[in-house]
């Protein structure tokens, strides 16, 4: 039976955390690093919560997220708020980043490995190649776009959308049968909310908005350990993925002269339509 208490605890410690970390750190640093502060800690501190502390060596795939994954996406994060310029050194290093994040969570899976003798491997060198290009692919593309949409708008578009979307896809996961992974889901979905409510309040500075690098890299582990360690479908997961992207429509020129008060509900609710469906489809399935 699915513990709610535990989770409800979980997500709320992450958002506090997460909240007064940024608060704190917006005071000694830029915001922009303070976002990626507070959602790191807000992160690690609603995992302790549920047990899901980082563990050496590293046994599963939610410890290479906590251990490796997680540190180098806030490290690649600081780095490129440190040197923005030259552009592409910040890219470079997001494109290293996202290229190397499913062979780390995938390391020494049925699906590259031959565990059972030769050749046993799921996926032959060929096929293992193409679905890894394809879904660092898939994650540059998410990453680099929700970036674009977060420096364009002063709502948090893509923050209170990768946070609506990450707790549809803890649900969505737990409810496909790895219970476990799906609960990680809940601390990264509180740290969002919690570090964009946060934001609204804190020292006022040029450009509030959050790279969205942790929240994107989040869901992306979410989704694929869900898929491939769990029981969730193809379809499911790439609605999940991709569905942040429809913050992106109020931008569209018609609908930009709106309101910007307007154009954050939007966003909100063209995101959110989607994930009723997919949460509600995993649950009768």
């Amino acid at each position: 039976m699915p513990d709610y208490p535990l989770m409800a605890a979980a997500l709320l410690v992450s958002a506090v955390t997460a909240a007064l970390t940024l608060l704190v750190a917006a005071w000694l640093f830029r915001l922009k690093i303070a976002w990626i502060l507070g959602l790191g800690a807000g992160i690690y501190a609603g995992c302790a919560v549920l047990g899901m502390v980082p563990r050496w060596p590293i046994p599963e795939d939610r410890d290479r997220f906590l251990v490796i994954l997680l540190p180098f996406t806030l490290a690649v994060e600081i780095a490129a708020v440190a040197i923005h310029k030259p552009r592409w050194l910040a890219l470079s290093l997001r494109l290293t980043l996202a290229g190397a994040a499913a062979p780390i969570l995938l390391y020494n899976s049925v699906y590259l490995v031959d565990l059972s003798g030769p050749h046993s491997a799921e996926w032959p060198p060929l096929l293992a190649f193409v679905v890894l290009f394809g879904l660092a692919t898939a994650l540059i593309a998410i990453w680099e776009l929700l970036a674009l949409l977060q420096a364009r708008t002063v709502d948090r578009p893509a923050s209170a959308a990768l946070a609506l979307t990450t707790l549809a896809a803890a649900v969505t996961v737990m409810l496909a049968g790895y219970y476990q992974g799906g609960l990680m889901g809940m601390p990264l979905a509180g740290a969002g909310v919690g570090a964009t409510l946060a934001s609204f309040i804190a020292p006022a500075q040029p450009n509030t908005n959050c790279p969205p690098g942790l929240g994107v890299m989040g869901l992306f582990t979410l989704l694929l350990i869900g898929r491939f360690f769990g029981a969730l479908p193809t379809d499911l997961a790439l609605c999940l993925l991709f569905a942040p992207l429809l913050a992106w429509v109020p931008e569209a020129p018609g609908l930009r002269r709106l309101r910007p008060s307007l154009r954050a509900a939007m966003r909100l609710a063209l995101v959110a339509v989607p994930l009723v469906f997919v949460v509600a489809k995993a649950f009768r399935d």
